[in-house]
């Protein structure tokens, strides 16, 4: 039998957990429960024989970093579908799947999220395999999470009757619910979380988009027919973003007379809020939990993180406060399921901290802006060892670039040479130029930009080792 394929969904905005998850690097993105990224933990998840090559399907904004997170993890590949704008999650599913069909439409998918927790995989796994006989059978199967407790945050599913010894055909659904309605469902006994983990065939949900979408499906298919294909990358042409967008429950999931429900209590989580959080993480002797550089006096039942410098607290309960380099929040932890609204409000005045970080991350390695005005900035750049910047040049703007430790490999027009630590070199405007370390330790240097545009779209990439030169 062939391995089923896994499908890492990774084009979630997380901005209920900002000011940590922004729109240029969201949640999946961070280590918000352990020691990896959530994305990672996911691709490992799926690192076993029951599994083949995922496939990562992530916006273009997002893939850079989805591929370094990839390259940290140990071992294994995995190829990504990069689709050129966000449509949700119905022409993201389709385009996988008719990449999956060309090889064999009756190979299996699993299409999960990269930033959900299962502590205990082998409760999961086993689900897998039991979901495996149905979808088999052309069914689509839901993974359903037994409630643990009233839950306004997530969707249920109505349990129907029996389809085999493992599963259940699904009777309805029901969306997220004030707290009386989900208090009703989970004392009914026939309602399951939704966790929005789905298995089918490539064939069986090809099947059901072009019977109730047929216009997703076709958008997807014209994206994929003119893809850009190398490198265990494949790039969606622009046709991507005619598709309308809309999630696969109201594409198929709520239309479709073909699913059922296996239910299943792998200790799963959603970490979509900061309350979240605090529910699952390690609490002291007064109920908080704290992470990072933190001081805690006469606090109770309360979330606090600090990832920038010492973060006192002193007097309250149940509050959430989490620091950046950037961006304070402090909430109520009753609050912290609207914490979306402070993202929207900040996106819709163009405020940079909806969707930057002060340190920007990069495949090559990370930048932070230090200073900036309206005709200069001033960076730290960190190249990681081996790493290597594109071969590019710049329309508006002129370099100054002093090397703080480290060694680089320095590209200034028909030049290449080596700097070391209190060395320097000017880069006028329109010159090529590339940096590299070729050190045995990190690289930092100080970039001082001046020109009448200091975009990050003003590179124009002539070489590049991450493949970020893109055909139009």
């Amino acid at each position: 039998m062939d391995n089923i394929i896994p499908v890492l969904m990774c084009g979630g905005s997380g901005t209920r957990l900002w000011p940590v998850s922004r729109s240029s690097e969201p949640k999946q993105f961070h280590a918000l429960s352990g020691s990896e990224s959530l994305f990672q933990q996911t691709v490992q998840r799926f690192r076993t024989d029951q599994y083949a090559e995922p496939l990562i399907v992530v916006n273009t904004n997002h893939r850079d970093l989805a591929l370094r997170e990839i390259g940290q993890l140990s071992a294994g590949s995995a190829r990504l579908l990069v689709e050129p704008c966000v449509r949700s999650t119905g022409p993201a599913i389709a385009a996988a799947a008719a990449l999956i069909a060309e090889e064999d439409p009756e190979r299996l998918m699993l299409v999960a999220p990269s930033d959900h927790v299962i502590e205990e995989t082998e409760v999961f796994t086993q689900a897998v395999s039991q979901a495996a006989v149905a979808a088999r059978q052309g069914q689509i199967v839901l993974f359903g999470i037994r409630p643990t407790h009233p839950e306004t945050g997530f969707g249920y599913i109505e349990v129907g009757e029996a389809f085999n010894d493992a599963s259940f055909k699904v009777a309805g659904f029901v969306e997220k619910p004030k707290q009386a309605a989900a208090e009703t469902l989970v004392a009914g006994g026939r309602h399951l979380w939704n966790s929005g983990i789905f298995m089918f065939t490539a064939r069986t949900i090809l099947e059901e988009l072009e019977k109730y979408a047929p216009d997703v499906l076709a958008c997807a298919r014209r994206a994929l027919s003119t893809a850009q294909r190398g490198n265990d990358t494949i790039r969606l042409a622009a046709d991507f973003d005619t598709a309308p967008v809309i999630s696969i429950d109201y594409a198929v999931m709520e239309r479709s007379e073909r699913l059922v429900c296996i239910p299943v209590a792998p200790e799963w989580r959603d970490l979509g809020s900061w309350s979240a959080l605090w529910d699952v993480g390690s609490k002291d002797g007064d109920g908080n939990v704290s992470r990072g550089d933190t001081l805690l006096q006469d606090v109770r039942n309360s979330y606090v993180l600090g990832n920038s410098r010492l973060v006192a607290v002193m007097g309250v309960e149940k509050v959430v406060v989490i620091d950046t380099a950037d961006a304070v929040l402090v909430s109520s932890l009753d609050q912290a399921q609207n914490v979306g609204r402070l993202a929207a409000e900040l996106a819709a005045a163009k405020r940079p901290e909806a969707n930057l970080h002060k340190r920007v991350r990069r495949p090559w390695g990370s930048y932070e802006s230090l200073r900036s005005g309206e005709t200069f900035q001033v960076k730290h750049i960190i190249v990681d060892v081996a790493g290597q910047l594109s071969l590019q040049y710049h329309h508006h703007r002129s370099e100054h670039w002093t090397v703080v430790s480290g060694t680089a490999r320095v590209t200034v027009g028909e030049r290449v040479f080596v700097m070391k630590a209190n060395e320097s070199v000017y880069i006028p405007k329109g010159d090529v130029h590339r940096l590299e370390n070729i050190g045995d330790d990190e690289l930092h240097l100080i970039e001082v930009q001046c020109g009448t545009y200091l975009g990050e779209d003003d590179i124009v990439r002539l070489e590049d080792q991450y493949d970020r030169i893109v055909t139009i």
